[in-house]
């Protein structure tokens, strides 16, 4: 088995060294600073000619008042420091480092690809760049992304039962954490610990966050109290368990689906869930719109600044 996985990885990468050394690759870097902006300027204008073309997306993320908008806002906030705060784990439980900068940066340019772009194209970016910018090898990345992944999906998976089997959720939970005990010791990963918790943690919080996302925007469309916390939890569960199968931007129609598939773990009713994601889906659109214009103005001035830097986070985009 070990054989197998070790030839499948060889292959791997000596098809990366082919692609890397292609003509079309070469080319991209010999010309990536005016493609990067050519990419960053296109992308935002196809951002504002949508917003400008569905103006219904402000009116539905205005619709349920500036005080739950201000909430949405430091809350969605919160998440993508989380996802920063995976992005460092990751590198650091590999062994290397990235900028503090460098690394919020490609967490932004990231998390706005994972939700515009198709196939949760997020851990793409990051993997490439990461392999090109600190010599990150794509089989660390990748055990670690599936762990981040496995300990998210352990954490919803217990949540969708708390109101009908808790004894579920306790022995999902247990069972996670059996795994990755024995996973870190048989990988060697012992004096990784600390990077390994760290991770597990970040999810948590990740989790925590989203919950109240969910709990906000159903309360903002429904009468406030009408549900009960462990019902929002349910809930959270079950829409986050959506991204492992999504293939459309930001699990649109997907997450619906999951929600309604489980409407009797959570309760919440068909036009709530309408509703709710309407507004989670117009207000966190802009959101990564503006974060997406706010950053992309930033790193542009760096690159027209000076050409001298080290390799800036927008290589992320053009691939390199």
């Amino acid at each position: 088995m070990n054989a197998t996985v070790a030839d499948g990885l060889a292959r791997a990468r000596r098809l990366w060294e082919r692609i890397v050394a292609s003509r079309p690759v070469a080319w991209i870097r010999a010309h990536k600073r005016a493609l990067a902006i050519a990419i960053l300027v296109t992308f935002t204008a196809l951002l504002a000619t949508y917003v400008a073309l569905n103006p219904g997306i402000v009116i539905d993320a205005l619709a349920i008042g500036w005080a739950n908008l201000a909430l949405l806002l430091v809350l969605y906030s919160a998440v993508l420091v989380t996802h920063f705060g995976v992005l460092v784990s990751t590198v650091r439980l590999a062994g290397a480092r990235l900028p503090v900068g460098e690394s919020f940066l490609l967490t932004v340019y990231s998390t706005v690809s994972n939700f515009f772009g198709p196939m949760q194209s997020g851990p793409g970016i990051r993997a490439v760049y990461l392999k090109s910018r600190i010599g990150m090898r794509f089989r660390d990345y990748l055990l670690a992304t599936v762990y981040y992944f496995f300990v998210f999906g352990v954490i919803n998976a217990a949540a969708l039962f708390l109101t009908t089997m808790p004894w579920l959720s306790a022995l999902i939970v247990v069972v996670g954490i059996v795994v990755v005990i024995v996973a870190v010791r048989r990988m060697s990963l012992v004096h990784a610990w600390p990077w390994v918790v760290a991770i597990a943690l970040v999810t948590i919080v990740q989790f925590a966050l989203m919950t109240v996302i969910f709990g906000v925007e159903i309360a903002a469309v429904s009468s406030p109290g009408e549900y009960s916390p462990m019902q929002i939890l349910v809930y959270s569960g079950s829409a986050n368990l959506s991204l492992f199968v999504s293939i459309t931007p930001g699990a649109i129609g997907i997450r619906e689906a999951f929600l309604v598939f489980a409407q009797g773990l959570h309760g919440v009713p068909l036009d709530i869930i309408v509703a709710a994601g309407i507004v989670d889906r117009a207000f966190y659109a802009l959101f990564l719109a503006v974060l997406f214009g706010i950053s992309s103005m930033f790193h542009l001035g760096r690159m027209l600044r000076t050409k001298s830097d080290a390799q800036p986070v927008g290589d992320a985009v053009d691939g390199e």
